[in-house]
């Protein structure tokens, strides 16, 4: 027999969930014809290994619970996306990183947050909520789930307009972006020297909590150096750095969306205003 592939809204539908406290990864994997078997793993978080109408979904033991629920989470969309692959081993980077390029480990990553933090259950917990790691932090309490992941979430169905960024040594490695942010605003393919992210990637700072900074630190346009945006950063365990950025103005992202929709009005949430920066 074989299982048709069921997004993650209509599982949960079928399963009358409604709250937090009913998202039971266990269950829901046995839904789906997997189960989640917990052991002591080296080198990776979670591992699947399917068969015809069956899989088996091992998770790492030792590992958080809000860590075990995501991984089994990103195991099953494997399961589910990805079936006639025989076998996936998931690693921490790979559950941070992979958020970017369309691949299979980005969709089995989107796979766990849709089903871990679904839209209908979350978005009525995140109004006026900024966009914060502390923010994220109070939600994945409430949703066992990863710091990431319910960051990402806190972004694309928040009430602010706002981005998360990772970057490493290298460069910015992915972006998400609410949709109150216009098209046309891009992350820079750097954070700038005076970013506090840059400041933690190269050691030389330790923060606690969001920073004022200049816009063109961070977003690639013409018009950034006039402005200022809040950013917050943390330096993951794997040696990147997640940063949310968020406008306390909305001056200039009314003005983009005047320009993208031929300036019609566009409504925003109200919350927020750019702030012109001081000097």
């Amino acid at each position: 027999m074989t299982i048709p592939f069921k997004a993650p809204a209509t599982v949960l539908d079928e399963l009358g969930v409604t709250e937090p406290s009913d998202i039971n990864i266990e269950a829901i994997a046995q839904y789906c014809g997997a189960t989640v078997v917990y052991e002591r793993l080296d080198g990776c978080e979670a591992r699947i290994l399917g068969a015809g109408d069956r899989a088996i979904i091992t998770v790492d033991a030792n590992a958080q619970r809000a860590r075990q629920r995501f991984s089994a989470a990103h195991e099953l969309g494997h399961w589910m996306r990805d079936r006639g692959k025989l076998a996936f081993a998931c690693t921490e980077k790979v559950l941070v990183r992979e958020w970017g390029d369309d691949n299979p480990e980005r969709r089995a990553n989107r796979y766990a947050a849709d089903l871990l933090l679904p839209r209908k259950i979350f978005e009525a917990r995140t109004r006026t909520m900024p966009a914060t790691f502390e923010s994220a932090r109070a939600l994945a309490k409430s949703f066992e789930t990863s710091m990431t992941s319910t960051a990402i979430r806190l972004v694309e169905l928040g009430s602010y307009p706002s981005m998360i960024v990772c970057s490493e040594g290298s460069g910015r490695k992915w972006f998400a972006r609410s949709p109150l942010v216009p098209s046309s605003l891009w992350p820079t393919a750097s954070p700038g020297k005076r970013s506090v992210a840059a400041r933690l990637l190269t050691g030389t700072a330790t923060v606690d909590g969001p920073e004022e900074v200049d816009a063109d630190e961070w977003l690639d346009h013409p018009d950034s150096s006039n402005y200022t945006i809040f950013e917050d950063s943390v330096r993951t365990g794997t040696g990147m750095v997640l940063s949310m950025l968020w406008w306390k103005d909305e001056h200039q992202i009314l003005d983009l969306l005047k320009e993208e929709d031929g300036d019609a009005e566009r409504p925003l949430s109200g919350h927020l205003s750019f702030k012109r920066r001081r000097g």
